[in-house]
């Protein structure tokens, strides 16, 4: 057995079903021997970026390690964008790159790869000829406990050398690993952490306490502050990011909300988590609707769990300040108040701390949860919520999200590319729970959505794969729509086009500055697609969103629709999200 069969056989032993790459010669042998001799599934896109894209998108979504594969040299360069995306993200993924042959210095291709990985924030695992099977068994137990991406590096003479290493067998025995699947509200990949010190992020004394050695929390000076706070509160509110998910920690936080009559909120990657509960208010921050921002912005007290606060969430700083204080909850004490001040920080697992906060907490009490609140919450209509500006120049996007909203399976996953677009879908179309939607925009890239979308759409065939581009995102990206075609991913593709870099486009003229440059002439992006092999729909008015709906009831591979919109229209989230560049 050579080493590039053993590398193989190792991905299949750990039940991978589908690849990601781009063939070059440093994956020559590799690719083949996946798809004729063990039948795995390798979809083969256009571009290196897409590759990584479809891998991340692909354990998002399907709660198993993405596995992706690109050849060396540029095929790495080409890949670092979506890489650094993906480590943003915590993605459980693993890149199995090939390189130059050592007993070949000097080739074009060659560059220093690990140095390029450590760049991007990724770690290498080492690779050998004796030990290649333990190297990739290895890389992707780190990727599913980090978690986040790993990389190999593996020079093309090594790959076919004859492997004299342990089985794969023996490897997997030696590792105790046993395949498994995510539990309900678990990102993927995901170790159950155990409860640290609580402490005070304010002051020059902050108070520590000592974890107990069972995992519990010891007698603490910042609990009993949180404790204080919270009992105290006359609008608090629980907030849970990313953290709470991945310690699965909704049971805690809502007996938390329902014991203090807290209402609840998420950021952006917790979308959905609280829909089913009748005191939750979406989104907070730059994408909350106009009620949620409101009375997230009157809260008196904030528990935080598991969620930084950055300055999406915090609408640039101006949502949480003074009298607002915040208790932030997170397993990392280098995430707490790193972004936002906080009045007490508890260093530990969001269920566990939240549990905590629990017990010692007195009876339910009425908190933000009056009846004038409930009745602004039953009447509020997120859809009626604006005037329509559809007409002559575009659709309204915001109108076109929410009848799509209405009219699209409710069975589905939502994933958007970047530009100033993404709002609207992000805060419009809803989703059955968080593992359901991406928001492919963690390093801030635009393009990235279309690899994302469909790796997630293999990742979870039980599900509408909707994916929301702009026409920037998708002419960036374009090539990889036929690997959507050629691979028949079922996926409905709503491209906003607004003929312009719109997110510039507006700067600009917030700015009083000329916009010419962010403008571009209409292009048929429907016929582009339906050369390419697409089903392809130009979609001109709001009552055509009702045909457009029936079509991507029974899709058989990507249908995309082209979507003129009113460039006019300006996302309120673009001034507060960037309000600090405006300042400047």
């Amino acid at each position: 057995m050579k080493v590039f069969e053993a590398v193989a056989e190792t991905l299949v032993a750990h039940d991978v079903t589908d690849v990601f790459g781009l063939m070059g010669d440093g994956n020559l042998r590799l690719i083949p021997h996946l798809t004729s001799q063990l039948g795995v599934r390798v979809i083969g896109t256009r571009h290196e970026s897409a590759a990584i894209a479809m891998a991340d998108g692909y354990a998002r979504m399907s709660g198993r390690v993405g596995i992706c594969t690109v050849t060396q040299g540029p095929g790495v360069t080409n890949a670092l964008t979506a890489l650094i995306s993906a480590r943003k993200a915590r993605t459980p993924l693993v890149l199995l790159a090939g390189n130059t042959p050592n007993a070949v210095p000097g080739l074009p291709q060659d560059c220093d790869q690990d140095a390029l990985f450590a760049a991007a924030g990724v770690p290498v695992q080492s690779f050998g000829a004796t030990t290649a099977a333990a190297d990739v068994a290895a890389a992707i137990e780190l990727a599913l406990t980090r978690p986040g991406p790993v990389a190999i590096s593996m020079p093309t003479d090594v790959q076919d050398e004859q492997y004299s290493g342990p089985s794969v067998a023996e490897v997997l025995g030696d590792r105790g690993w046993t395949a498994t699947s995510p539990e309900p509200d678990q990102v993927p990949g995901t170790p159950m952490p155990r409860v640290g010190n609580l402490t005070s992020s304010r002051g020059t004394s902050p108070p520590r306490g000592e974890p107990d050695p069972g995992g519990g929390h010891a007698d603490s000076r910042a609990l009993d502050l949180a404790v204080e706070l919270l009992r105290s509160a006359q609008r608090p509110v629980v907030l849970a990011g990313r953290g709470a998910i991945r310690s699965r920690a909704k049971q805690q936080a809502v007996a938390l909300a329902d014991r203090i009559g807290a209402l609840l909120a998420t950021s952006l990657p917790g979308k959905s988590w609280f829909d089913d509960h009748p005191w939750s208010v979406g989104i907070c921050g730059g994408l909350a609707t106009p009620l949620g921002a409101e009375l997230i912005a009157d809260a008196d007290v904030v528990v935080v769990l598991g969620a930084s606060v950055n300055s999406f969430t915090n609408k640039a700083g101006h949502l949480f300040r003074p009298p607002t204080q915040l208790i932030h909850v997170d397993i990392d004490p280098e995430a707490i108040g790193a972004y936002t001040p906080a009045e007490v920080g508890l260093v530990g697992d969001a269920a566990t701390t939240a549990a905590a906060l629990l017990d010692r907490l007195p009876a339910t009490t009425t908190g933000y949860r009056t009846p004038e609140i409930r009745r602004r919450l039953d009447t509020f209509d997120l859809a009626t919520a604006h005037e329509d500006a559809s007409g002559p120049d575009g659709l309204d996007p915001r109108t076109v999200c929410a009848r799509l909203d209405a009219l699209l399976p409710r069975r589905r996953s939502v994933v958007t590319d970047g530009g100033h677009f993404c709002g609207f879908p992000a805060g419009y179309l809803s989703v059955p729970r968080p593992d359901a939607f991406a928001f492919a925009l963690d390093f801030g890239a635009v393009g990235l959505g279309l690899g994302t979308a469909m790796g997630a759409a293999v990742g979870s065939p039980d599900r509408l794969m909707v994916l929301a581009i702009g026409d920037g995102g998708l002419m960036m990206s374009l090539g990889d729509l036929d690997t959507a075609v050629r691979a028949r991913i079922p996926m409905l593709i709503l491209v906003f086009d607004d003929r312009a870099y719109g997110a510039e486009m507006h700067f600009l003229r917030m700015l009083d500055l000329p916009d010419e440059q962010s403008l571009f002439a209409s292009v048929d992006l429907a016929g582009v697609a339906a050369r390419l092999g697409a089903q392809a729909v130009l979609v001109d008015s709001i009552d055509a969103l009702d045909d457009l709906a029936a079509r991507a009831a029974d899709l058989t591979g990507p249908l995309l629709a082209h979507i003129p919109v009113n460039r006019n229209v300006r996302a309120e989230w673009l001034e507060e999200a960037f309000a600090r560049v405006l300042e400047g």
